[in-house]
C-alpha cells in the first residue's frame, strides 16, 4: 500500500516544493547525492512541462512497496489535460526540447529515470510515469506474475486518505482488496486499514471469506465499503465479493468490458448477505477497482492503447480524468506481467 503525495503545478514556485519532496523520498529509499539529483531534475522537467504546455497540471510522487514485486520503487505521475502530443517519438529523444527546458526535453525522463512511460492523446492530455527503485541489479516485476499500481490520494486539506488497498501474489494469483471508510480523515483510515491488515493475516483466503474477515474486524470502526477480487491465471477466472460502492470491471480488447458485483451495506455494520461472484478472466484482462472518489464511469475505453501501457500510468490517466477532489480517491489496476 502506498498513499500519493500530490501537487498542483500552476506556478512555478511549486516545483521547488514537489523537488523537495521527491529529494525526501530519495533519501528514504538510500539513494546517494547523484541519484537523489536525477530524481530532482526529472521532477523539475516534468514541472516545466506542465507549466510550458498545459499551463497547469498535477505531478504525484509515492513510494510503492507492493505490487511491482519485493523491491520498493518511487513513482512519479505528471498529468494534464493540456493540448497533448502529436509526435511523442520525436519528443523522446536525447537533445530534442520544444521549448529549451532544463535536462533538454522529455528524453531526459528516459534517460534519468530507470523505467518511464507516456500516454498523450493530441488536445486531451499527456500521462507522465518515471521510476527508481533500490537495487539496480533487481527489477521489479521480477518476482510475480503480475503487475499491479494505484493512485491513493487524500482528500484536499485531509493529512490521511480514508481509503486503502493492498494486494498480495502467490505464483499466478492475485489477490487485490480495496477499501472506503465512511467519512475522511483518520477515522475514516482505521476503518479502511482494517481490510489491508485481513488480507495480510489471511492471504489465502478466498474473496468472500475475506469480506467476511474484514466484517468482523470493522466492527469497533465507522465501517467501509469494501471490495476483494482474486485472479486466477491458470484457470483464467477471477472471483469477486464487495459490499458499499466500490466500483470494480474488467477489460479486455476481444470482449466487452465486465463490472463486478458488490451487494449493498457498509462493512463492519449492516449489509446484505455477502455473496462470490466468478468471471472469466481474458489473456488481456485489466482489473480497474476504484473508490466512489471517482467517477462510476470510470475506465480505460475510449482511451486507444492505454490499456496496453504501464498499470501505474492508466491508474494515473483514469484518476486525472474520473477523480474527484472534494473526496479521497483511489483507483488500483491490475493486469499480467
Amino acid at each position: 500500500m502506498a498513499e500519493s503525495q500530490r501537487f498542483l503545478i500552476d506556478e512555478a514556485s511549486k516545483t521547488a516544493e514537489a523537488r523537495r519532496f521527491a529529494r525526501s523520498l530519495a533519501f528514504r529509499m538510500g539513494f546517494d547525492e547523484s541519484r537523489s539529483e536525477k530524481v530532482c531534475i526529472v521532477v523539475t522537467e516534468a514541472c516545466t512541462n506542465l507549466l510550458k504546455h498545459a499551463e497547469r497540471g498535477e505531478l504525484i510522487l509515492h513510494l510503492a512497496t507492493e505490487g511491482l514485486g519485493p523491491v520498493p520503487v518511487l513513482e512519479l505521475l505528471a498529468l494534464d489535460h493540456g493540448p497533448g502530443i502529436e509526435d511523442l517519438d520525436r519528443c523522446l529523444r536525447n537533445g530534442y526540447s520544444t521549448s529549451n527546458t532544463l535536462g533538454q526535453g522529455m528524453g531526459a525522463i528516459v534517460r534519468l529515470s530507470q523505467a518511464a512511460d507516456f500516454y498523450s492523446v493530441p488536445s486531451k492530455g499527456t500521462g507522465i510515469l518515471a521510476r527508481w527503485w533500490t537495487d539496480t541489479h533487481k527489477l521489479p516485476l521480477s518476482g510475480g506474475g503480475f503487475q499491479v499500481s494505484a493512485v491513493n490520494v487524500p482528500k484536499a486539506g485531509e493529512d490521511a486518505s480514508g481509503d486503502s488497498w493492498a494486494s498480495v501474489q502467490s505464483g499466478d494469483q492475485l489477490t487485490v482488496v480495496v477499501a472506503d471508510g465512511l467519512g475522511h480523515g483518520i477515522e475514516a483510515n482505521l476503518a479502511s486499514s482494517q481490510a489491508v491488515r485481513m488480507l495480510r493475516e489471511n492471504p489465502a483466503l478466498g474473496p468472500q471469506a475475506l469480506l467476511e474477515r474484514c466484517h468482523l474486524a470493522m466492527r469497533s470502526t465507522r465501517g467501509a465499503a469494501v471490495a476483494v477480487a482474486k485472479i486466477d491465471l491458470q484457470h483464467q477466472k477471477l472471483t469477486f465479493a464487495g459490499a458499499g460502492n466500490i466500483s470494480a470491471k474488467i477489460h479486455s480488447a476481444v470482449r466487452a468490458s465486465q463490472s463486478l458485483v458488490s451487494v449493498h451495506g457498509t462493512a463492519g455494520h449492516q449489509t446484505e448477505k455477502f455473496r462470490e461472484f466468478s468471471y472469466p478472466w481474458p489473456e488481456d484482462g485489466v482489473l480497474q477497482m476504484y473508490s466512489d472518489g471517482l467517477s462510476s464511469s470510470a475506465g480505460v475505453e475510449g482511451y486507444p492503447g492505454l490499456a496496453a501501457r504501464d498499470s501505474a500510468l492508466i491508474a494515473g490517466v483514469l484518476y486525472r480524468d474520473f477523480g474527484r477532489s472534494r473526496d479521497d480517491a483511489t483507483i488500483v489496476v491490475a493486469k499480467a506481467a
